[in-house]
Protein backbone atom coordinates (compact mmCIF):
# COMPACT_ATOMS: atom_id res chain seq x y z
CA UNK A 1 0.00 0.00 0.00
CA UNK A 2 2.59 2.45 0.94
CA UNK A 3 4.60 2.04 -2.63
CA UNK A 4 1.03 2.66 -4.80
CA UNK A 5 0.37 6.46 -6.00
CA UNK A 6 -2.35 8.87 -4.93
CA UNK A 7 -3.73 12.49 -4.65
CA UNK A 8 -5.79 14.05 -2.23
CA UNK A 9 -8.16 16.91 -3.64
CA UNK A 10 -9.66 20.29 -1.13
CA UNK A 11 -12.15 21.91 -2.90
CA UNK A 12 -12.38 25.75 -2.36
CA UNK A 13 -15.62 27.51 -3.44
CA UNK A 14 -16.61 31.03 -4.41
CA UNK A 15 -18.83 31.81 -1.79
CA UNK A 16 -21.51 34.58 -2.66
CA UNK A 17 -23.30 33.52 -5.73
CA UNK A 18 -21.15 30.15 -6.02
CA UNK A 19 -20.70 27.58 -4.25
CA UNK A 20 -20.07 27.34 -0.39
CA UNK A 21 -16.66 28.39 0.47
CA UNK A 22 -16.10 24.34 1.71
CA UNK A 23 -16.79 22.51 -1.29
CA UNK A 24 -19.65 20.73 0.94
CA UNK A 25 -22.03 19.12 -2.09
CA UNK A 26 -19.72 18.72 -4.58
CA UNK A 27 -18.96 15.32 -6.37
CA UNK A 28 -15.21 14.85 -7.43
CA UNK A 29 -14.53 12.03 -9.62
CA UNK A 30 -10.96 10.82 -11.06
CA UNK A 31 -10.14 8.66 -14.06
CA UNK A 32 -6.53 7.20 -13.87
CA UNK A 33 -5.74 4.07 -15.71
CA UNK A 34 -9.23 3.44 -16.88
CA UNK A 35 -11.04 3.56 -13.17
CA UNK A 36 -12.97 5.85 -12.39
CA UNK A 37 -13.62 7.01 -8.56
CA UNK A 38 -16.06 9.66 -7.00
CA UNK A 39 -16.26 10.95 -3.93
CA UNK A 40 -18.57 13.86 -2.56
CA UNK A 41 -17.33 15.97 -0.29
CA UNK A 42 -19.80 15.89 2.74
CA UNK A 43 -19.88 18.46 6.62
CA UNK A 44 -21.01 17.56 9.52
CA UNK A 45 -24.07 15.24 10.16
CA UNK A 46 -26.32 13.16 12.84
CA UNK A 47 -27.32 14.23 16.47
CA UNK A 48 -23.29 14.79 17.62
CA UNK A 49 -21.90 16.82 14.70
CA UNK A 50 -20.18 13.65 13.36
CA UNK A 51 -18.40 14.76 10.26
CA UNK A 52 -16.35 13.42 7.39
CA UNK A 53 -12.78 15.18 6.70
CA UNK A 54 -13.13 18.03 3.80
CA UNK A 55 -11.08 16.68 1.55
CA UNK A 56 -11.81 13.43 -1.11
CA UNK A 57 -8.46 10.88 -1.05
CA UNK A 58 -7.99 8.50 -3.87
CA UNK A 59 -5.73 5.73 -4.10
CA UNK A 60 -4.42 5.52 -7.80
CA UNK A 61 -2.35 2.22 -7.39
CA UNK A 62 0.57 2.09 -10.37
CA UNK A 63 -0.54 5.46 -11.55
CA UNK A 64 1.77 8.09 -12.10
CA UNK A 65 -1.25 10.58 -13.48
CA UNK A 66 -4.72 11.46 -13.33
CA UNK A 67 -6.43 11.10 -16.99
CA UNK A 68 -9.31 13.49 -15.82
CA UNK A 69 -10.72 15.17 -12.83
CA UNK A 70 -13.74 16.71 -13.09
CA UNK A 71 -15.39 18.89 -9.63
CA UNK A 72 -19.51 18.94 -9.93
CA UNK A 73 -19.89 22.65 -8.03
CA UNK A 74 -22.84 22.51 -5.78
CA UNK A 75 -23.79 26.19 -6.85
CA UNK A 76 -26.99 27.04 -8.34
CA UNK A 77 -26.00 26.84 -12.23
CA UNK A 78 -24.82 22.89 -11.74
CA UNK A 79 -20.90 24.07 -12.81
CA UNK A 80 -18.50 21.83 -14.01
CA UNK A 81 -14.33 21.80 -14.61
CA UNK A 82 -12.81 19.67 -16.01
CA UNK A 83 -8.98 19.23 -15.63
CA UNK A 84 -6.80 16.77 -17.35
CA UNK A 85 -2.96 15.40 -17.29
CA UNK A 86 -2.86 16.20 -12.94
CA UNK A 87 0.38 14.45 -11.61
CA UNK A 88 -0.32 12.16 -8.89
CA UNK A 89 1.22 12.00 -5.29
CA UNK A 90 0.41 15.59 -4.28
CA UNK A 91 -2.32 17.23 -2.18
CA UNK A 92 -4.37 19.51 -4.48
CA UNK A 93 -5.97 22.18 -4.30
CA UNK A 94 -8.73 23.46 -6.78
CA UNK A 95 -10.98 27.06 -6.61
CA UNK A 96 -13.83 27.23 -8.04
CA UNK A 97 -13.27 29.53 -11.27
CA UNK A 98 -9.85 29.52 -11.48
CA UNK A 99 -9.52 26.69 -13.31
CA UNK A 100 -6.45 25.07 -12.86
CA UNK A 101 -4.92 23.20 -10.15
CA UNK A 102 -2.97 23.83 -7.20
CA UNK A 103 -0.11 21.43 -6.65
CA UNK A 104 0.32 21.82 -2.41
CA UNK A 105 3.39 20.05 -0.76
Amino acid sequence: GSQANWSSVRLVGRGAGGANRAGVGARVTVTAGGVTQTREIQGNWGLAGLGAELVAHFGLGANCMIDRLEVRWPDAQGTRETFTGVVANYRLEIRQGEGRVRYLR
